[in-house]
């Protein structure tokens, strides 16, 4: 596979954000509940690390497909550096995603979160509370639907008991991220996202058979999981493993 990189591009160097900030965070987490993951990162891209592709710690990508055409640099611990081919960059995958967008996964040699990445790393969360709220609601309205001998699904106490443990998941991630004590740090960033993968296994676990087939909530869950694995925080090494 590979990927057309695009030539530098002097509108590129848009100073990026340092912080996300409550009011941005609430415009993503909104924009991924009611649009979609595609529209969402577009957006956190845009007011963040405009003209960067975003790494995570092992120098993966995980973008819109019109976000990785676009930009003429990738992100790395020293600063952004300017694509160019021959640098080893590689297209791992195509994402798709429901209403017929897509996500790219990369590859990036040497790229990895940047000195003005945290705006990103932090938006993320928001980002995937609102695809979890997305998941949930698609989950429950269509439970409210089916009847099991008379009864409304939604009403039995398994399906209950798993709308509350989807439920659980995303107040424990917002009540991570919206502290007053400030920024979670890593471990709080990787309990958030731990969080949001449980409240999304938890949809997944509602849909029953549906949510394994394409073009439905089951690719907006896989797509969130994707994205706490390729940018969530690593845990931190052991200290009798460390160099």
């Amino acid at each position: 596979m590979s990927l057309t990189i695009p030539a530098a591009r002097a509108d590129a160097d848009t100073a990026p954000g340092r912080d996300c900030s409550p009011a941005l965070a609430r415009r993503v987490r909104a924009a991924a509940r009611e649009h979609g993951a595609a529209h969402a990162l577009a957006l956190l891209h845009a007011a963040t690390l405009p003209g960067v592709l975003p790494a995570g710690p092992r120098g993966h990508v995980l973008v819109p497909e019109a976000v990785a055409a676009e930009v003429s640099r990738y992100d790395t611990p020293a600063g952004p550096r300017p694509r160019r081919p021959g640098t080893g960059e590689h297209l791992l995958a195509r994402l798709p995603l429901p209403g017929g967008e897509a996500l790219v996964a990369l590859r990036v040699p040497g790229a990895g979160p940047g000195p003005d990445g945290g705006a990103w790393a932090h938006g993320l969360v928001a980002l995937r509370l609102g695809l979890a709220e997305r998941a949930l609601r698609e989950a429950t309205d269509r439970l409210r639907d089916r009847t099991v001998q008379g009864t409304v699904m939604l009403h039995l106490p398994l399906v209950r008991a798993l709308v509350a443990d989807a439920a659980c998941g995303l107040a424990e991630a917002g009540a991570l991220t919206s502290a007053p004590a400030g920024d979670p740090g890593p471990a709080g960033l990787r309990r958030a996202h731990r969080a949001l993968d449980e409240s999304g296994r938890a949809c997944l676990h509602l849909l029953g058979a549906a949510g394994f087939a394409t073009g439905g909530t089951g690719d907006l869950v896989r797509a969130s999981e994707l994205l706490a694995d390729t940018y969530a925080p690593p845990p931190p090494v052991p200290e009798g493993d460390r160099p």
